[in-house]
């Protein structure tokens, strides 16, 4: 009989985490998923998980934060289905799972899926919002001893979320995020002209595929694109995602020079086909864990350019398999992206050898037996330990 792993999100709304606990799910062989979320939210992921039969509980919290209906509604889901245990994603979510878990006697895997309270975000806020950092730090370093493992999606930050949750390096485990090579292989690309209407042949369009928010490097973005758009007449920005600061450079595309010549267009499901519409990949981002949208980049042979941060460079070498950037550095993602616009041959070989390492390194099925087994081996652990779970 297959084990039962309850996984708990936020939401389902278009985004990293989310299309990875997807991903994980759809290819689990010896368990079986039930995905909780917690949260009303737009959910664009949801006819993903129904169209794979993923069963799906939606509690749809509407406060921001609803930890007492959380653990509520959470208790008696899990009395109601008895997991053999669960993982929690997403900060709100893991201090509700590990308030609420405990007490079953089942085994609680919490993520790592950032350098969460690196000195780079911090540099990124006011005063007040340090102070909010900082309480949001104390509460999770507080309850983090509750969960018994940690999914990290990278090396580079397992020692410093040891540092700020004070937790022993033992107790995390890594297994990087994943793709599905198929879906990416067999994508078309997308006509040039349903991207970009007034689109000539000689047009060449740089992609963004992230959160609409400013530590993913949008400053810089705009900044370098102001600059290059007046030297090569031909470029456009090609901005995918949602975010807290759409809205924000959307209006500030509108009084840019060239703004008309940045086009947003959302969250979409589509990607492999609009990044294999695309000529080069930009991700000038300040922080991160392991960012999907890179591995989507790197497995649809777009040149990349991204940041001089560890969870970049775990993976890609300036000048072997991608260009570096100095991270919030104008400049610096202005020459990289001159380099390729002038060099289009180097670009080539440039994603050639990101696409070879991409499939090697990131393919899902391989990754999501591995988290698979982490389940296995922990709920074996509760076992042989004699832990019962109490529902």
């Amino acid at each position: 009989m297959k084990k039962k792993v309850l996984f708990v999100i936020d939401t389902i709304s278009v985004g990293g985490a989310e299309l990875s606990i997807y991903e994980v799910v759809k290819n689990l062989k010896h368990t079986d998923p039930i995905v909780c979320v917690l949260y009303k939210a737009a959910n664009g992921l949801q006819k993903e998980f129904e169209k794979d039969l993923i069963p799906l509980v939606f509690f749809d919290i509407q406060k921001r934060f609803g930890i007492g209906e959380a653990i509520q509604k959470l208790n008696a889901l899990i009395r109601k289905e008895k997991p053999h245990a669960v993982h929690a994603t997403h900060y709100n979510t893991e201090i509700i799972c590990r308030l609420a878990v405990p007490k079953f006697k089942i085994p609680l895997i919490c993520s790592l899926l950032n350098d969460t309270y690196s000195k780079e975000r911090y540099a990124l806020f006011s005063k007040k919002e340090i102070l909010k950092l900082e309480l949001y730090r104390m509460v999770d370093m507080l309850t983090a001893k509750r969960a018994d493992k940690y999914i990290s999606v990278a090396e580079c930050i397992l020692e410093p979320n040891s540092r700020y949750l004070n937790l022993p390096v033992d107790r995390m485990v890594v297994v990087q995020n994943g793709r599905d090579m198929d879906f990416y292989h067999n994508a078309k690309p997308l006509d040039k002209k349903s991207i970009v209407p007034e689109y000539q042949e000689e047009d060449v369009f740089l992609v963004s595929n992230s959160r609409v928010v400013r530590s993913k490097g949008f400053e810089e973005m705009f900044g370098a694109f102001e600059i290059l758009a007046e030297k090569y007449t031909n470029l456009y920005l090609i901005v995918v995602g949602n975010g807290y600061d759409f809205a924000h450079y959307q209006e500030r595309a509108k009084h840019m020079k060239k703004g008309n010549r940045i086009k947003f267009m959302g969250s979409r499901l589509d990607m492999p086909q609009i990044l294999k519409a695309c000529d080069i990949f930009w991700f000038p981002t300040h922080f991160e864990g392991s960012p999907g949208v890179v591995i989507e980049a790197m497995v649809c042979k777009l040149p990349i350019i991204s940041t001089n941060i560890p969870s970049i460079t775990e993976n890609l070498v300036n000048g072997e398999n991608a260009l570096i950037c100095k991270r919030g550095d104008i400049p610096s993602l202005v020459e990289k992206t001159e380099i390729l616009l002038e060099n289009p041959e180097l670009g080539k070989q440039l994603a050639q050898k990101a696409y070879d390492l991409g499939v090697k390194k990131f393919d899902i099925k391989t990754l999501a037996a591995k988290q698979e087994q982490v389940y296995l081996d922990l709920i074996e652990e509760f076992r042989v330990k004699g832990i019962k779970p109490k529902f």
